[in-house]
Protein backbone atom coordinates (compact mmCIF):
# COMPACT_ATOMS: atom_id res chain seq x y z
CA UNK A 1 0.00 0.00 0.00
CA UNK A 2 1.12 3.56 -0.64
CA UNK A 3 2.84 5.44 2.17
CA UNK A 4 1.58 9.01 1.94
CA UNK A 5 4.16 11.68 2.69
CA UNK A 6 3.81 15.39 3.50
CA UNK A 7 3.30 17.91 0.75
CA UNK A 8 6.59 19.12 -0.71
CA UNK A 9 7.41 22.74 -1.39
CA UNK A 10 7.12 22.19 -5.12
CA UNK A 11 3.54 20.93 -4.73
CA UNK A 12 2.38 24.04 -2.89
CA UNK A 13 0.43 26.77 -4.61
CA UNK A 14 2.04 30.11 -3.81
CA UNK A 15 -1.18 32.09 -4.20
CA UNK A 16 -2.94 29.94 -1.57
CA UNK A 17 -0.06 30.56 0.84
CA UNK A 18 -0.20 34.26 -0.04
CA UNK A 19 -3.91 34.34 0.77
CA UNK A 20 -3.18 32.66 4.10
CA UNK A 21 -0.54 35.29 4.83
CA UNK A 22 -2.98 38.05 3.93
CA UNK A 23 -5.65 36.51 6.16
CA UNK A 24 -3.18 36.24 9.04
CA UNK A 25 -2.53 39.96 8.83
CA UNK A 26 -6.24 40.74 9.09
CA UNK A 27 -6.70 38.28 11.95
CA UNK A 28 -3.83 39.96 13.79
CA UNK A 29 -5.56 43.33 13.39
CA UNK A 30 -8.87 41.95 14.67
CA UNK A 31 -7.28 40.16 17.62
CA UNK A 32 -5.19 43.15 18.65
CA UNK A 33 -8.28 45.21 19.21
CA UNK A 34 -9.30 42.63 21.80
CA UNK A 35 -5.82 42.49 23.29
CA UNK A 36 -5.74 46.28 23.67
CA UNK A 37 -8.83 45.88 25.83
CA UNK A 38 -11.97 46.50 23.77
CA UNK A 39 -14.01 43.98 25.78
CA UNK A 40 -13.20 45.80 29.03
CA UNK A 41 -14.85 49.04 27.85
CA UNK A 42 -18.50 49.94 28.30
CA UNK A 43 -20.45 51.33 25.36
CA UNK A 44 -20.39 54.74 27.03
CA UNK A 45 -16.60 54.60 27.34
CA UNK A 46 -16.24 53.61 23.68
CA UNK A 47 -18.42 56.52 22.53
CA UNK A 48 -16.34 58.90 24.70
CA UNK A 49 -13.00 57.82 23.17
CA UNK A 50 -10.96 60.32 21.13
CA UNK A 51 -11.92 60.61 17.47
CA UNK A 52 -8.72 58.86 16.32
CA UNK A 53 -9.53 55.81 18.45
CA UNK A 54 -13.15 55.66 17.33
CA UNK A 55 -12.05 56.00 13.70
CA UNK A 56 -9.71 53.02 14.12
CA UNK A 57 -12.46 50.93 15.72
CA UNK A 58 -14.84 51.90 12.92
CA UNK A 59 -12.25 50.88 10.31
CA UNK A 60 -11.77 47.48 11.95
CA UNK A 61 -15.50 46.85 12.21
CA UNK A 62 -16.06 47.91 8.60
CA UNK A 63 -13.16 46.23 6.81
CA UNK A 64 -11.70 43.59 9.12
CA UNK A 65 -13.87 42.06 11.84
CA UNK A 66 -15.27 38.73 10.67
CA UNK A 67 -13.88 39.07 7.15
CA UNK A 68 -10.41 37.64 7.63
CA UNK A 69 -11.38 34.72 9.82
CA UNK A 70 -13.90 34.00 7.04
CA UNK A 71 -11.09 34.02 4.47
CA UNK A 72 -9.02 31.79 6.75
CA UNK A 73 -11.97 29.40 7.08
CA UNK A 74 -12.45 29.25 3.32
CA UNK A 75 -8.74 28.47 2.92
CA UNK A 76 -9.05 25.70 5.50
CA UNK A 77 -11.61 24.09 3.21
CA UNK A 78 -9.30 24.61 0.23
CA UNK A 79 -6.49 22.92 2.18
CA UNK A 80 -8.75 19.96 2.92
CA UNK A 81 -9.62 19.63 -0.77
CA UNK A 82 -5.95 19.79 -1.79
CA UNK A 83 -4.97 17.05 0.61
CA UNK A 84 -7.94 14.87 -0.33
CA UNK A 85 -6.94 15.28 -3.98
CA UNK A 86 -3.37 14.22 -3.21
CA UNK A 87 -4.55 11.09 -1.42
CA UNK A 88 -6.85 10.29 -4.31
CA UNK A 89 -3.91 10.41 -6.73
CA UNK A 90 -1.40 8.56 -4.54
CA UNK A 91 -3.68 6.28 -2.55
CA UNK A 92 -3.98 5.91 1.20
CA UNK A 93 -6.53 6.02 3.99
CA UNK A 94 -7.40 9.69 3.90
CA UNK A 95 -10.08 9.53 6.59
CA UNK A 96 -7.67 8.02 9.14
CA UNK A 97 -5.00 10.56 8.22
CA UNK A 98 -7.43 13.48 8.48
CA UNK A 99 -8.73 12.28 11.84
CA UNK A 100 -5.17 12.21 13.25
CA UNK A 101 -4.46 15.62 11.74
CA UNK A 102 -7.53 17.18 13.34
CA UNK A 103 -6.84 15.45 16.66
CA UNK A 104 -3.35 16.96 16.81
CA UNK A 105 -4.70 20.38 15.80
CA UNK A 106 -7.31 20.13 18.57
CA UNK A 107 -4.58 19.46 21.15
CA UNK A 108 -2.59 22.47 19.91
CA UNK A 109 -5.75 24.58 20.02
CA UNK A 110 -6.64 23.57 23.57
CA UNK A 111 -3.13 24.39 24.81
CA UNK A 112 -3.34 27.73 23.02
CA UNK A 113 -6.84 28.45 24.38
CA UNK A 114 -6.06 27.80 28.03
CA UNK A 115 -2.40 28.81 28.29
CA UNK A 116 -2.25 31.74 25.86
CA UNK A 117 -5.63 33.22 24.92
CA UNK A 118 -9.21 32.03 25.08
CA UNK A 119 -9.91 33.58 21.65
CA UNK A 120 -8.46 30.49 19.96
CA UNK A 121 -9.97 29.35 16.64
CA UNK A 122 -7.95 26.15 16.18
CA UNK A 123 -10.09 24.03 18.50
CA UNK A 124 -13.25 25.00 16.64
CA UNK A 125 -11.57 24.36 13.27
CA UNK A 126 -10.34 20.94 14.32
CA UNK A 127 -13.69 19.76 15.68
CA UNK A 128 -15.65 20.99 12.67
CA UNK A 129 -12.87 19.72 10.42
CA UNK A 130 -13.66 16.18 11.53
CA UNK A 131 -16.94 16.50 9.60
CA UNK A 132 -15.36 17.42 6.26
CA UNK A 133 -14.77 13.86 4.96
CA UNK A 134 -18.55 13.42 5.10
CA UNK A 135 -18.88 16.09 2.40
CA UNK A 136 -15.92 15.09 0.23
CA UNK A 137 -17.90 12.80 -2.08
CA UNK A 138 -20.84 15.13 -2.66
CA UNK A 139 -21.51 16.67 -6.04
CA UNK A 140 -21.05 20.40 -6.48
CA UNK A 141 -24.82 20.88 -6.63
CA UNK A 142 -25.43 19.06 -3.34
CA UNK A 143 -22.45 20.79 -1.75
CA UNK A 144 -23.89 24.17 -2.76
CA UNK A 145 -27.20 23.27 -1.11
CA UNK A 146 -25.40 22.42 2.12
CA UNK A 147 -23.52 25.72 1.95
CA UNK A 148 -26.73 27.72 1.57
CA UNK A 149 -28.40 25.87 4.46
CA UNK A 150 -25.40 26.31 6.76
CA UNK A 151 -25.02 30.01 5.95
CA UNK A 152 -28.71 30.62 6.66
CA UNK A 153 -28.48 28.80 10.01
CA UNK A 154 -26.74 31.70 11.86
CA UNK A 155 -29.62 33.97 10.89
CA UNK A 156 -32.06 31.33 12.14
CA UNK A 157 -30.11 31.11 15.40
CA UNK A 158 -30.30 34.88 15.84
CA UNK A 159 -34.06 34.64 15.32
CA UNK A 160 -34.34 31.82 17.88
CA UNK A 161 -32.27 33.87 20.31
CA UNK A 162 -34.47 36.90 19.75
CA UNK A 163 -37.65 34.88 20.33
CA UNK A 164 -36.45 33.12 23.50
CA UNK A 165 -35.04 35.90 25.71
CA UNK A 166 -36.35 34.30 28.89
CA UNK A 167 -34.69 30.92 28.35
CA UNK A 168 -32.16 30.04 31.04
CA UNK A 169 -30.42 27.69 28.61
CA UNK A 170 -28.43 30.46 26.88
CA UNK A 171 -26.74 31.54 30.10
CA UNK A 172 -26.00 28.07 31.48
CA UNK A 173 -22.28 28.01 30.66
CA UNK A 174 -21.83 31.62 31.78
CA UNK A 175 -23.30 30.68 35.14
CA UNK A 176 -20.89 27.76 35.43
CA UNK A 177 -18.01 30.13 34.67
CA UNK A 178 -19.28 32.65 37.22
CA UNK A 179 -19.68 29.96 39.88
CA UNK A 180 -16.16 28.68 39.26
CA UNK A 181 -14.81 32.21 39.48
CA UNK A 182 -16.35 32.54 42.93
CA UNK A 183 -15.14 29.11 44.04
CA UNK A 184 -11.60 29.94 42.95
CA UNK A 185 -11.67 33.17 44.94
CA UNK A 186 -11.71 35.64 42.04
CA UNK A 187 -15.25 36.99 42.41
CA UNK A 188 -14.02 40.49 43.33
CA UNK A 189 -11.64 40.77 40.36
CA UNK A 190 -12.68 42.30 37.03
CA UNK A 191 -11.72 40.96 33.61
CA UNK A 192 -9.12 43.72 33.26
CA UNK A 193 -7.62 43.04 36.68
CA UNK A 194 -7.21 39.35 35.94
CA UNK A 195 -5.87 39.88 32.42
CA UNK A 196 -3.18 42.27 33.65
CA UNK A 197 -2.42 40.55 36.96
CA UNK A 198 1.21 39.91 37.87
CA UNK A 199 0.09 36.48 39.07
CA UNK A 200 0.34 34.08 36.13
CA UNK A 201 -2.22 31.86 37.84
CA UNK A 202 -4.84 34.62 37.60
CA UNK A 203 -4.14 35.20 33.90
CA UNK A 204 -4.41 31.45 33.30
CA UNK A 205 -7.61 31.28 35.37
CA UNK A 206 -9.35 33.99 33.35
CA UNK A 207 -8.42 32.16 30.14
CA UNK A 208 -10.13 29.05 31.48
CA UNK A 209 -13.14 30.97 32.81
CA UNK A 210 -13.56 32.94 29.57
CA UNK A 211 -13.24 29.81 27.44
CA UNK A 212 -16.12 27.99 29.16
CA UNK A 213 -18.98 30.16 27.75
CA UNK A 214 -17.52 30.19 24.22
CA UNK A 215 -19.20 26.93 23.24
CA UNK A 216 -22.60 28.46 24.01
CA UNK A 217 -21.66 31.75 22.39
CA UNK A 218 -20.79 29.88 19.18
CA UNK A 219 -24.21 28.22 19.25
CA UNK A 220 -26.10 31.42 20.06
CA UNK A 221 -24.59 33.31 17.15
CA UNK A 222 -24.42 30.40 14.71
CA UNK A 223 -20.63 30.26 14.51
CA UNK A 224 -20.58 26.46 14.16
CA UNK A 225 -22.79 26.61 11.07
CA UNK A 226 -21.06 29.65 9.62
CA UNK A 227 -17.54 28.21 9.84
CA UNK A 228 -18.59 24.81 8.48
CA UNK A 229 -20.35 26.58 5.61
CA UNK A 230 -17.17 28.52 4.88
CA UNK A 231 -15.16 25.28 4.91
CA UNK A 232 -17.53 23.88 2.29
CA UNK A 233 -17.19 27.05 0.22
CA UNK A 234 -13.44 26.38 0.25
CA UNK A 235 -13.98 22.81 -0.98
CA UNK A 236 -16.29 24.01 -3.75
CA UNK A 237 -13.95 26.81 -4.81
CA UNK A 238 -11.03 24.37 -4.85
CA UNK A 239 -12.88 22.13 -7.28
CA UNK A 240 -13.79 25.01 -9.55
CA UNK A 241 -10.75 27.26 -9.24
CA UNK A 242 -7.68 25.08 -8.67
CA UNK A 243 -7.39 23.99 -12.32
CA UNK A 244 -7.67 27.65 -13.35
CA UNK A 245 -5.14 28.71 -10.70
CA UNK A 246 -2.64 26.13 -11.92
CA UNK A 247 -3.05 27.45 -15.46
CA UNK A 248 -3.24 31.08 -14.32
CA UNK A 249 -6.47 31.36 -16.27
CA UNK A 250 -8.74 33.22 -13.88
CA UNK A 251 -11.64 35.42 -14.85
CA UNK A 252 -13.67 37.45 -12.41
CA UNK A 253 -17.21 38.37 -13.38
CA UNK A 254 -18.90 41.62 -12.51
CA UNK A 255 -20.94 39.61 -10.01
CA UNK A 256 -17.91 39.33 -7.74
CA UNK A 257 -17.33 43.09 -7.96
CA UNK A 258 -20.95 43.64 -6.97
CA UNK A 259 -20.41 41.18 -4.12
CA UNK A 260 -17.63 43.42 -2.87
CA UNK A 261 -19.73 46.57 -3.15
CA UNK A 262 -22.72 44.97 -1.41
CA UNK A 263 -20.42 43.60 1.28
CA UNK A 264 -18.97 47.06 1.87
CA UNK A 265 -22.43 48.59 2.21
CA UNK A 266 -23.66 45.91 4.63
CA UNK A 267 -20.48 46.09 6.70
CA UNK A 268 -20.68 49.88 6.84
CA UNK A 269 -24.11 49.54 8.42
CA UNK A 270 -22.73 47.06 10.94
CA UNK A 271 -19.80 49.34 11.82
CA UNK A 272 -22.03 52.40 12.12
CA UNK A 273 -24.45 50.71 14.53
CA UNK A 274 -21.66 49.19 16.60
CA UNK A 275 -19.86 52.53 16.89
CA UNK A 276 -22.97 54.02 18.50
CA UNK A 277 -24.47 51.09 20.39
CA UNK A 278 -21.60 48.69 21.02
CA UNK A 279 -22.57 45.03 20.65
CA UNK A 280 -26.12 44.84 22.06
CA UNK A 281 -27.66 41.63 23.33
CA UNK A 282 -28.87 39.21 20.68
CA UNK A 283 -32.21 39.22 22.50
CA UNK A 284 -32.89 42.82 21.39
CA UNK A 285 -34.16 44.14 18.06
CA UNK A 286 -30.90 45.85 17.21
CA UNK A 287 -28.87 42.85 18.38
CA UNK A 288 -30.81 40.60 15.99
CA UNK A 289 -30.26 43.03 13.13
CA UNK A 290 -26.53 43.32 13.83
CA UNK A 291 -26.15 39.55 13.92
CA UNK A 292 -27.77 39.23 10.49
CA UNK A 293 -25.66 41.94 8.85
CA UNK A 294 -22.47 40.69 10.52
CA UNK A 295 -22.71 37.17 9.09
CA UNK A 296 -24.01 38.15 5.66
CA UNK A 297 -21.63 41.07 5.21
CA UNK A 298 -18.53 39.20 6.37
CA UNK A 299 -19.19 36.22 4.10
CA UNK A 300 -19.95 38.25 0.99
CA UNK A 301 -16.97 40.56 1.46
CA UNK A 302 -14.57 37.68 2.22
CA UNK A 303 -15.56 35.91 -1.00
CA UNK A 304 -15.07 39.08 -3.00
CA UNK A 305 -11.61 39.65 -1.50
CA UNK A 306 -10.52 36.09 -2.28
CA UNK A 307 -11.68 36.28 -5.88
CA UNK A 308 -10.19 39.70 -6.54
CA UNK A 309 -6.82 38.69 -5.07
CA UNK A 310 -6.80 35.54 -7.21
CA UNK A 311 -7.57 37.62 -10.29
CA UNK A 312 -4.81 40.12 -9.49
CA UNK A 313 -2.34 37.27 -8.92
CA UNK A 314 -3.19 35.78 -12.32
CA UNK A 315 -2.12 39.01 -14.05
CA UNK A 316 1.47 38.37 -13.01
CA UNK A 317 1.81 41.79 -11.39
CA UNK A 318 3.24 42.51 -7.93
CA UNK A 319 4.59 38.96 -7.64
CA UNK A 320 7.06 40.09 -4.97
CA UNK A 321 4.09 41.02 -2.76
CA UNK A 322 2.56 37.57 -3.19
CA UNK A 323 5.93 35.93 -2.60
CA UNK A 324 6.41 37.77 0.69
CA UNK A 325 2.86 37.08 1.85
CA UNK A 326 3.41 33.42 0.97
CA UNK A 327 6.37 33.33 3.35
CA UNK A 328 3.96 34.14 6.17
CA UNK A 329 1.31 31.76 4.84
CA UNK A 330 3.63 28.77 4.62
CA UNK A 331 3.97 29.01 8.40
CA UNK A 332 0.33 29.96 9.05
CA UNK A 333 -0.07 27.80 12.17
CA UNK A 334 3.22 28.90 13.73
CA UNK A 335 2.60 32.55 12.90
CA UNK A 336 -0.97 32.49 14.23
CA UNK A 337 0.27 31.15 17.57
CA UNK A 338 3.34 33.40 17.52
CA UNK A 339 1.36 36.61 17.00
CA UNK A 340 -0.99 35.78 19.86
CA UNK A 341 1.86 34.84 22.20
CA UNK A 342 3.56 38.13 21.32
CA UNK A 343 0.36 40.12 21.94
CA UNK A 344 -0.21 38.34 25.26
CA UNK A 345 3.31 39.23 26.39
CA UNK A 346 2.69 42.87 25.47
CA UNK A 347 -0.83 43.33 26.85
CA UNK A 348 -1.42 40.66 29.52
CA UNK A 349 0.01 40.20 32.98
CA UNK A 350 2.32 37.49 31.63
CA UNK A 351 4.37 40.38 30.24
CA UNK A 352 4.05 44.18 30.18
CA UNK A 353 0.31 44.32 31.00
CA UNK A 354 -0.37 47.24 28.63
CA UNK A 355 -4.07 46.45 28.18
CA UNK A 356 -6.01 49.75 28.18
CA UNK A 357 -2.73 51.67 28.52
CA UNK A 358 -2.32 52.21 24.77
CA UNK A 359 -4.65 53.93 22.32
CA UNK A 360 -6.62 52.01 19.72
CA UNK A 361 -5.17 54.38 17.13
CA UNK A 362 -1.75 52.85 17.81
CA UNK A 363 -2.97 49.42 16.74
CA UNK A 364 -1.41 49.58 13.23
CA UNK A 365 2.03 50.18 14.78
CA UNK A 366 1.75 47.01 16.85
CA UNK A 367 0.30 45.07 13.92
CA UNK A 368 2.99 46.05 11.42
CA UNK A 369 5.71 45.60 14.04
CA UNK A 370 4.60 42.08 14.90
CA UNK A 371 4.09 41.27 11.22
CA UNK A 372 7.61 42.44 10.34
CA UNK A 373 9.16 40.29 13.06
CA UNK A 374 7.06 37.33 11.89
CA UNK A 375 8.11 37.83 8.29
CA UNK A 376 11.81 38.06 9.18
CA UNK A 377 11.61 34.98 11.39
CA UNK A 378 9.63 33.05 8.75
CA UNK A 379 12.09 33.95 6.02
CA UNK A 380 15.10 32.86 8.07
CA UNK A 381 13.39 29.69 9.27
CA UNK A 382 12.20 28.65 5.80
CA UNK A 383 15.69 29.20 4.39
CA UNK A 384 16.81 26.33 6.64
CA UNK A 385 13.71 24.17 7.03
CA UNK A 386 10.82 23.13 4.81
CA UNK A 387 8.14 23.92 7.39
CA UNK A 388 7.49 26.13 10.37
CA UNK A 389 8.24 24.74 13.84
CA UNK A 390 4.63 24.00 14.77
CA UNK A 391 3.92 22.68 11.29
CA UNK A 392 6.81 20.24 11.76
CA UNK A 393 5.37 19.04 15.07
CA UNK A 394 1.94 18.76 13.49
CA UNK A 395 3.39 16.67 10.66
CA UNK A 396 5.43 14.45 12.97
CA UNK A 397 2.42 13.63 15.13
CA UNK A 398 0.11 13.16 12.13
CA UNK A 399 2.15 11.05 9.72
CA UNK A 400 3.09 7.54 10.67
CA UNK A 401 6.06 5.59 9.38
CA UNK A 402 4.12 2.38 8.83
CA UNK A 403 2.88 1.33 5.42
CA UNK A 404 -0.72 0.90 6.43
CA UNK A 405 -3.40 3.05 4.89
Amino acid sequence: MTNIQPTSGTERLQVIDALRGFALFGILFANLYSFIGYNTYTTEEIVALPLSDRAMLFFIDWFIEGKFYSIFSILFGVGFALQAERFQHKGGNFSAYWFRRMLVLCCIGLIHMYCVWNGDILTLYSLLGLLLPLFAGLSNKVLLRWILVLLVCPIVMHAVLYLTPESSFWGSLSRISSDLKSEWGYSDLSLLEMRTSEQASEVFAINVLSAIPRAMSYLMFGRYFHVLGLFLIGILLARIWLPKIRNKNITVSKTIIWFGIIGLIINFGYAFIKSNHGWPSGFSDIGFFMGVVYHSGATIFALAICMLILKFWSTGKAQSVFKNLAILGRMALSNYIFQNVTAVLIFFGYGFALMRDVAFSSLPLFAFGILLVQWLFSRIWLSKYKQGPLEAIWKKLTYRNDKST
